[in-house]
């Protein structure tokens, strides 16, 4: 399995608009961050986790060939609002987009992109075409077994995932360890680790390294990363089994 960082930003991106930190100001590439979100190959197929709003150009960026699944943690537009620009992959590969997501992700898809469920489809208006699985409990889908892990965001329910020893879980700030234990075995663990100081609905660079130690994978990378991240500081600082992502990193599972 091929994991590619395709973002590793916050809700509102790195550099921040109209911000001059030495963080958004930086000219260390790792410090140039899109929306969160990762691509995953696996024999012959591509899964894309969360749609940001960066999403085009990040398929223009990273060449983006072909899209055969979507997987959505939550429906916040930093996640979801680039869903429009799959439209693309439907168009090309005749078929509608499989996304997944929880029962509330799916239930706000629908109301978010209406214009693609109502009425009468007429393809002369190029809308896009989703075909919305809930995935409550494991599945199995192109070889791999993927596991939903509950958590919450602020007050809002959302969805980390395990693609075989593989797991992905980014905006929360509290899980439960039922759910904690779903992760448990993963040999390489991705987790969102938003800044060093306190947050309402994200871990924070402490509390997010507890947490790799709770699960204990092989080996970790922090992601959705705010602009009080220096991507060479913070490297200096994790221990040696945590490293942080990058947009563009590509790691082997």
């Amino acid at each position: 399995m091929k994991v590619k960082f395709l973002g590793t930003g916050t809700s509102m991106g790195v550099p921040l608009i109209g911000c001059n930190c030495r963080v958004c100001t930086s000219k260390d590439f790792r410090d140039k961050r899109f929306r969160s979100s990762i691509l995953i190959e696996h024999k012959g197929k591509t899964i894309l986790v969360d749609a940001s709003s960066d999403f085009r150009l990040q398929a223009l960026i990273y060449k983006i060939k072909k899209i055969d699944a979507i997987f959505i943690t939550h429906p916040h537009a930093d996640h979801v609002f680039g869903l429009d620009d799959t439209r693309i992959f439907y168009l090309r590969q005749k078929q509608p987009m499989e996304v997944w997501g929880s029962e509330f992700t799916v239930s706000n898809l629908k109301k978010l992109f209406f214009y693609a469920f109502e009425g009468k489809r007429d393809e002369r208006m190029v809308k896009p075409s989703f075909h919305l699985n809930i995935i409550e409990s494991t599945v199995k889908l192109f070889g791999l077994k993927i596991t939903p892990v509950k958590a919450i965001h602020g007050d809002m329910p959302v969805t980390g995932f395990r693609f075989n020893n593989f797991g992905y879980i980014t905006d929360f700030n509290f899980i439960e360890d039922r759910e904690i234990e779903k992760l448990k075995g993963v040999k390489t663990l991705v987790v969102g680790a938003l800044r060093y100081t306190p947050s309402i609905s994200h871990l924070t660079i402490d509390r997010a390294i507890e947490f790799v130690n709770r699960v204990k994978p092989k080996m970790a990378y922090f992601t959705h990363f705010s602009h009080e991240i220096l991507h060479s500081q913070l490297e200096k600082e994790l221990p040696g089994n945590i490293k942080p992502a990058f947009d563009g990193l590509e790691i082997e599972v």
